[in-house]
Order: structure tokens, then sequence, then C-alpha cells
């Protein structure tokens, strides 16, 4: 392999991107889009969720109770009373609140009566993980109102303590996955663009008959896909340092490492795309949804790898992002170093050499 050949690819490629402001501004400008959307646009934690009331006792106990949720501004949004289930129903289909609280007639009663009375919690179940969260909310809050009613103290009591985002932080934990999704789908797009274009403008056959090996023209592409790529990663971390306040517990130049070959990763898999596809239109898409999906479903991007099924397991451990955003809690939040992280950068270093050598494998230097 001369290294002037693959040179002399990397500076084409740089210098035709540079004569095309549109693909300069498009490279740069979806990336900073995707970080500021999903960043400050995706919340995962539930708060401030929007209840009702159906009191049809109308006593001091159910306004007690009531107040309990009311004053609890951080959690609940006290949005008025109904007086039947069908206002209470409507106000559900309409998604104008989460949660109606349901006094029953008696209610007082029975809990002066029998020491205990119940009140029925109508919860919007169409997103089961938020239903789980509210549910949990409200348990809460009575669990509170009945400990304040009570003239005994417990003798046990248990004080949480949050590790490695202590304020619990949702924006931190979003921004910080966004970073790993973004680093996917751009430089992966980007490279696959780069062959197939050559395809669709008939360039290609310069190079299936130029002086060139199979091996030179790969890496050429490789390179050019890859240094172009660094800019994007760049300001990218610089969003989730200066823009999102998110900062490394550990070592910034381990997390430039992991960063740089989860790049690797990336260009590879885009150029190993290129190899399905003719038209530019087509290689944009394809690649865009085989990266986009597999990132935020099976990286533990939303959903932690404990609450995924068997099948959904099995095919996390085969997404790169998975062991990337693995290796960026371990840095942010963590604090850890190289003898706990080095599992996760082994498996992205085999994650390339498999690609990129499907890539070598299956790309035919010849006219097609």
């Amino acid at each position: 392999m001369r290294i002037s050949r693959v040179a002399a690819i990397v500076k084409k490629e740089v210098r035709e991107l540079l004569r095309d402001p549109i693909s300069l501004l498009t490279l740069f400008l979806v990336p900073v889009s995707m970080m500021l959307v999903f960043g400050f646009g995706l919340k995962l934690d539930v708060k401030k969720v929007p209840f009702a009331v159906l009191d049809q006792d109308n006593s001091r106990l159910s306004r007690e109770v009531t107040w309990q949720f009311v004053s609890n501004r951080e959690y609940f949004t006290f949005k008025g009373s109904v007086v039947s289930y069908s206002d209470a129903d409507k106000l559900l289909n309409s998604g104008k609140v989460m949660l109606v609280l349901v006094f029953p007639p008696k209610f007082e009663k029975e809990a002066l009566e029998k020491k205990r009375a119940e009140f029925q919690a109508l919860i919007d179940g169409t997103f089961p993980y938020r239903a789980e969260v509210v549910k949990s909310y409200v348990e809460a809050a009575v669990a509170a109102f009945n400990l304040s009613r009570s003239h005994s103290s417990l003798p046990v009591e248990v004080k949480p303590r949050y590790w490695f985002n202590e304020s619990l932080n949702q924006d931190r934990v979003v921004a910080v996955g966004t970073l790993a999704v973004v680093l996917m789908i751009s430089p992966a797009v980007f490279a696959a663009l780069l062959i197939v274009k050559e395809k669709e403008s008939g360039s290609i056959y310069n190079a299936y008959t130029a002086p060139i090996t199979k091996g030179e023209f790969l890496v050429g592409k490789l390179l050019a896909g890859f240094s172009i790529s660094i800019p994007n990663a760049l300001i990218c971390l610089g969003m989730v340092l200066f823009i999102f306040g998110v900062y490394p517990k550990g070592s910034l130049f381990l997390l430039i490492v992991g960063t740089l070959l989860y790049l690797f990763v990336a260009t590879a898999f885009g150029l190993f795309m290129s190899n399905f596809f003719n038209s530019q239109a087509a290689a944009f898409i394809g690649t865009t949804v085989l990266t986009i999906v597999p990132s935020i479903l099976y990286s533990g991007y939303l959903t932690p790898l404990f609450s995924m099924g068997e099948s959904a397991v099995v095919t996390s451990h085969l997404v790169p992002a998975f062991y990337y955003l693995k290796f960026l809690k371990g840095v942010f939040f963590k604090g850890v170093g190289l003898s706990r992280l080095w599992p996760q950068l082994s498996a992205l270093l085999a994650a390339f050499s498999i690609l990129f050598g499907a890539t070598y494998l299956t790309f035919k230097k010849r006219e097609r």
C-alpha cells in the first residue's frame, strides 16, 4: 500500500467538500441541530403531572388528601375539579390531564369507622413507563400524607443517595446519549455518500481502471470520512461540555481516544453500506435508518438493558452505540479509567475490524 495514493484520495475528498458550501453546511448543521433538538426537547423524567379531582365526598379528609397533591408542585399540577366520571373520562381522553383522583361517597366516614379508606387514581396508561412513574408518585404522596397524620415516628428510616448523577438531572443523561447517536449517524451517512456519489456520477469507473489497489481506495475513503468527521465530533462534544454543562469525571484523553475509535467504526459502517446502494438518496435514507433506529432503541439511550427482552439484549450487543454509550457513561458520570473501560474499547475495535473487513471483501474494484 502506497501512502501517497491514500493521501491523494483524502486530499481530493476534503478539497471537494470545501468547494461545496451546501454539503459543508449540511454536514455540520445536521449534527448540531440533532444535538439541540434531542438535548433540549427529549425529556425522560416525569414531573408536573397534570391532574384533576372528582370529589364525591366533599369532606375535610378528601380535601386534605387533595391538598397533599396540590401542594407538591414539583411533581403535580392541579388542573381543577370535575363533577362526574364522564367529565373525568373527557379530560383523560383529551390529554389535558394524566391523572384523576376519585374520592367516593362516605370516604371520610369509612376512614373514621374502619380506620381505612380507599380512593381511586385513574391514570392514563397510553405511555406505560410514565404511567408506572405516576403510580409511584401517587403512592409516595399517600404515604407522606399517612405519615404526617401519624403520632408516632417509624423506627426505620431510609435516606437514599444517588450515585453518578446526584441531582438525577435527566438533561445530562440525554445530552451524553444524544452524542452517541449523532456520532454514529453523521459519519456513517457521509462515508456512504463518498462512494455512492461516484457511482451515481460515473466517476467510480476512474477508480476501477486507475493504478490503485482496492485497499488503497478504501483506506483513502475511510481516512477522508474520518478526517471530515473529527470537527463534527469536536463541535458536538463541545456542546455537551459548554451548552449542556456535562463535564467528564474521568480522563479527557481517554474520552477523545474512545470517540476517535467510535468515529472509525461509524465511518467503516458507512463504507460497508455504500456497497448496497447506487443512488445518493437511497444511501442517505438507508444508512440513516440503519444507524438511528438501532442507536436509539438498542444502545440503552432510552431503555436500560435490564428492561429489555432477551432478543433485544442480544441485538443491543451487536450495536456499536451500545458500547460507546456505556463508555461515555463511565467517563462522564462514573469517572472510571481504562481498567474498567477496556471491554467497551475492545468491542469498538472489533466492530471496526469486522465492518472494514466486510467492506473490503464485498467491494469489487471493477465495473459491475
